[in-house]
């Protein structure tokens, strides 16, 4: 169906007279000044027919580019190099509601949603990605990354898992370890169900449920509109109502009535 399937604590020091700031300090306080006015007047400038996206992104390099969902694939509808400071931005022009994904890296992407006259923020570091990630500027994407948020921490609990495995092939216990760790990892499965679940009946016609109940863990389907019938409609009754003529929902319309 669709291709897209997004604090330690700190120690407190004691209290210490303030030296001078330094030229490296105040060179950074310029650039850090520079890059907020730089987004601050992209904003001003957008209009209700693009959607601005705009922010900056520590260790970027090269290109980034803008794709958007086209119902079976994403295409890039435009790049930027950033500036040195990693700040950039992007207006591509927007009729509808619609999916977005900017391209970080070769394998590195940010998702969000991105509706006609919206400004989306997006902050991190490559070094760090997702979890450095930040993207706000309407609802559905402040959603859609708390669920991306849930997700990448399972899938890191399983990746753990995955290399206990690789480490201990061979051993006696081998086998037994194998059945403990199938147990958890069904464990974290059936609380990545459950969350998606919620999430699709608390937000219910939002537009994010439609990415959360296509989410693949891993390169497995969660749900499926068969054994999760209930939710596929509720998604599909909530964007009718709330998207009618959005050709996302159109396009899950139709499919959902033709895989019953």
């Amino acid at each position: 169906m669709m291709d897209i399937s997004l604090h330690s604590p700190q120690k407190i020091s004691p209290v210490r007279h303030l030296a001078p700031p330094s030229s490296a300090s105040l060179r950074f306080a310029i650039s850090l000044l520079a890059a907020t006015l730089m987004i601050s007047s992209a904003c001003s400038r957008n209009n209700e027919n693009r959607v601005l996206v705009t922010g900056k992104i520590e260790g970027i390099s090269g290109t980034i580019y803008l794709q958007e969902q086209k119902t079976f694939e994403l295409q890039k509808i435009d790049s930027v190099i950033p500036d040195n400071n990693g700040v950039f931005t992007l207006s591509p022009e927007a009729i509808e509601t619609s999916i977005y994904a900017l391209r970080v890296t070769p394998d590195e992407k940010v998702v969000f949603i991105g509706n006609p006259g919206d400004t989306i923020l997006i902050t991190g570091s490559v070094n760090q990605y997702p979890s450095s990630f930040k993207v706000t500027g309407n609802q559905e994407t402040t959603l859609l990354h708390e669920f991306y948020d849930y997700s990448n921490r399972n899938l890191r609990k399983v990746d753990s898992l995955q290399l206990l495995i690789d480490m201990h092939q061979g051993e006696p216990d081998f086998y037994e370890l194998t059945v403990r760790v199938d147990s958890l990892f069904n464990q974290i499965w059936e609380r990545q169900r459950s969350y998606e679940k919620k999430f699709i009946h608390n937000h219910a016609g939002d537009f994010s449920t439609l990415l959360v109940v296509n989410y693949h863990f891993g390169v497995r389907p969660v749900l499926s509109p068969k054994t999760d019938a209930k939710d596929y409609r509720r998604v599909d009754s909530g964007l009718m109502v709330n998207y009618p003529d959005n050709r996302h929902t159109l396009f899950f319309h139709q499919w959902l009535r033709e895989v019953k």
